[in-house]
C-alpha cells in the first residue's frame, strides 16, 4: 500500500498512466482511501459551551437567558449548550409543569434551527396514573434536535437532623447512564452527585464518577446550583480535580450565578491531569466553550 500511495503523491499534474501502473492502482484501489492524511476515525471531538446564569423561580426570564445563551452558542459553532441544574424550571419542586413544557417548545425549537444541541438543566415534572412525579434532571437533546434521553440527580440533598427529607421528599431519584453522540460516550452528575458534601445528604456515597468512567464515559458534564456559601468552596473544588486526575477523565462544570456574588464552586473545564484548563469568573453570567478530543486534549476558548 506504501507503493501506491508513494506512486500517487510522485505523479505530476496531467501526467500519462501507462498500463501497468493503471492495473496496479486498480488492483489496489480499495485500499488507496487510508493512504490520505485523514483523522483517525476514532479521534474525535466535541465542542461544548457553558451558561453560567442566574437561575431564578422566573420561568420566563430562565427561558430568556438559555435562549440567548442557544445564540451564543450557535455564533461559537458548538455541538451543545450546557446549562446549570434546575436552569429552566428554577432550582425548585414548586413550579408549573405546564409553563415549563411550553417554554422547553421553544427552547428546542430554537436550538434545532440553530443546530445547537442542548444538556438543559430543569426540575421535571410527569404524571402516570394520576400520580405526579417530579424529577431533577437534565435533558440532553442533538443538535438536530432529537431526544437522547435524559439523566435525573441520584445523590439528592437532605439534612443530618431530618433524614429522608428535602431533595429526597421533593424528587425521584434517577438512573446512572451514559449518552452516546457522534461516537463518544459521556456521562453527566448533577450537583451533589458528584461531591456527597458532608452535611448535605443521608445516602452512603455511590461513587458516580468512577461508576461512570466504569460505564464507558469519556468525559463527565457536571451541571451544578451550589450557591455562595464559601466555607464549602475547597472541597467542592478539589473534590472535582480530585476525581477528574484520579480517573484520569476531563470534567466540564457548569455552575449558576448567584447575581454579583460569588458561587462557591467555580464553572470551567478540569483536564485529565486535575487541572482546571478553563477557569471561569465566579460571579455574574458568563459564556465560555471547550473542545474535548476523546484523547482527552483540550482545546479553551473564551
Amino acid at each position: 500500500m506504501n507503493i501506491i500511495c508513494l506512486i500517487l503523491k510522485s505523479m505530476r499534474p496531467n501526467s500519462v498512466i501507462n498500463g501497468p501502473v493503471m492495473a496496479l492502482l486498480i488492483l489496489f484501489l480499495p485500499f488507496l482511501i487510508p493512504c490520505s492524511n485523514s483523522q483517525n476515525p476514532s479521534d474525535k471531538s466535541i465542542t461544548l459551551a457553558g451558561l453560567q446564569m442566574n437561575v431564578t423561580s422566573d420561568i420566563k426570564s430562565n427561558r430568556e437567558q438559555i435562549l440567548n445563551g442557544i445564540r451564543q452558542a450557535s455564533a461559537a459553532g458548538v455541538n451543545f449548550l450546557v446549562t446549570p441544574e434546575g436552569s429552566l424550571s428554577g432550582y425548585t419542586s414548586e413550579f408549573n409543569q405546564a409553563e415549563v413544557q411550553s417554554a422547553l417548545e421553544i427552547i428546542k425549537t430554537e436550538a434545532a434551527k440553530m443546530k445547537v444541541g442542548l444538556m438543559l438543566g430543569t426540575c421535571f415534572k410527569e404524571s402516570i396514573r394520576d400520580q405526579e412525579f417530579c424529577y431533577n434532571q437534565v435533558q440532553v437533546y442533538t443538535p438536530e434536535g432529537g431526544f437522547l434521553g435524559a439523566y435525573s440527580k441520584i445523590l439528592r440533598c437532605s439534612s443530618f437532623e431530618l433524614p429522608g427529607s428535602g431533595e429526597m421528599k421533593e424528587y425521584i431519584e434517577g438512573n446512572l447512564r451514559t449518552f452516546d453522540w457522534n461516537g463518544m460516550r459521556f456521562g453527566i452528575l448533577i450537583c451533589n452527585d458528584l461531591w456527597a458534601t458532608p452535611g448535605y445528604t443521608t445516602i452512603s456515597n455511590p461513587y458516580l464518577p468512577w461508576k461512570l468512567k466504569q460505564s464507558g464515559a469519556q468525559f463527565i458534564v457536571h451541571c451544578i446550583n451550589s450557591g455562595t456559601a464559601q466555607k464549602y468552596r475547597p472541597f467542592h473544588e478539589s473534590s472535582a480535580e480530585l476525581w477528574a486526575l484520579s480517573l484520569s477523565i476531563p470534567i466540564l462544570e457548569v455552575n449558576a450565578a448567584q447575581g454579583k456574588e460569588t458561587i462557591n464552586a467555580r464553572s470551567g473545564l478540569i483536564d485529565k491531569n486535575g487541572e482546571r484548563s478553563v477557569r471561569v469568573p465566579d460571579a455574574g453570567p458568563q459564556f465560555f466553550s471547550v473542545k474535548i478530543n476523546t484523547d482527552v486534549r483540550e482545546e479553551a476558548h473564551k
